[in-house]
């Protein structure tokens, strides 16, 4: 019973660890969307005064036309010219006038234009009826899963995530989703790991500096990738990527002095095999916990 009770602390620590960590995450949203709103606004604030300001001085333009031709006209009038001049320079300025009196009018109708901005209450409201991020529940435990249970595909589609600067076909090595429904996959072959939105579009990758082997998620936005050539080297490690606002960032990289192949997350701890024959446990920040499996005599017996 001592036993079973420091695991259930144990337990009861990792998730409370892992909640914290989605609450962050769900903020982090709300803050994407609350930024993606702002800049909607000043785009349409910026267009609105761009046009009213062309639009004054459009009409300052105008008006100055209108006064330079009225002197003119007015100064040909009282010099000695030809009646039929005098007709010709008369009506222009009359119809110079009519103009003049017409641009007058609409400044006056447009003046002390002003722009004013109306909050979406409908939004602040709904904020200020919210109470909290979500509800902290005390759930049961979790049913046990038979291993021996048959997984049937109910539908298969093939998309195709090669970008541009990829060099190889893909190899796909891993696979995540996020809380919002985007995939995170560890492309092999091309060294990296890529990010695609919910049509299957990758929208960004980030280069890792050897072979990514596999991937396991931390938490809704955070993920864990196993990095290694066949041979430890100064690469081998778990590399923390979060997705964050549609692109992918390095959070951390915990560095092993063994080849890393298969990896798992369980009770705020990772699980990391080596080239089949060795299962390690580490801390979230790199440090060992111990050796829990290593059989040599044959390969590939403990992979995850």
């Amino acid at each position: 019973m001592v036993d079973r009770g420091k695991d259930n602390i144990k337990s009861l620590k990792a998730s409370y660890e892992q909640i914290c960590e989605e609450i962050l995450d769900e903020r982090r949203q709300i803050n994407e969307n609350l930024d993606r709103l702002q800049q909607n606004t000043i785009r349409e604030l910026e267009s609105i005064h761009e046009r009213l300001n062309n639009s004054i001085e459009d009409d300052t333009k105008r008006c100055l036309e209108c006064i330079s031709k009225l002197k003119i006209y007015g100064a040909k009038l009282k010099d000695n010219i030809l009646p039929e001049r005098t007709f010709i320079t008369l009506r222009k300025c009359i119809d110079q006038t009519a103009a003049a009196d017409s641009l007058l009018k609409s400044m006056i109708n447009n003046d002390g234009t002003d722009i004013k901005f109306q909050p979406n209450r409908e939004l602040i409201q709904c904020h200020a009826d919210c109470t909290d991020l979500g509800k902290i529940i005390i759930g049961d435990p979790q049913p046990n899963v038979d291993p021996n249970k048959i997984v049937s595909i109910e539908d298969k589609s093939e998309y195709n995530v090669r970008t541009a600067t990829d060099k190889s076909s893909c190899a796909i090595t891993g696979i995540c989703t996020t809380s919002n429904g985007d995939l995170v996959i560890a492309d092999n072959y091309n060294k990296c790991v890529k990010l695609l939105d919910q049509a299957y579009t990758v929208i960004d990758q980030v280069q890792l500096p050897t072979y990514p082997r596999s991937m396991c998620s931390i938490s809704s936005f955070v993920m864990a990738v196993t990095v290694s050539k066949h041979i430890a080297d100064a690469h081998n490690g778990i590399y923390l990527l979060r997705v964050d606002g549609g692109k992918i960032i390095r959070k951390q990289v915990l560095k092993m002095n063994h080849v890393c192949y298969g990896i798992a997350h369980v009770d705020a701890e990772v699980f990391v095999t080596t080239s089949g024959t060795a299962l390690y446990e580490y801390t979230m920040d790199g440090r060992l916990v111990k050796k829990l499996y290593e059989d040599s005599t044959e390969q590939n017996r403990g992979d995850i």
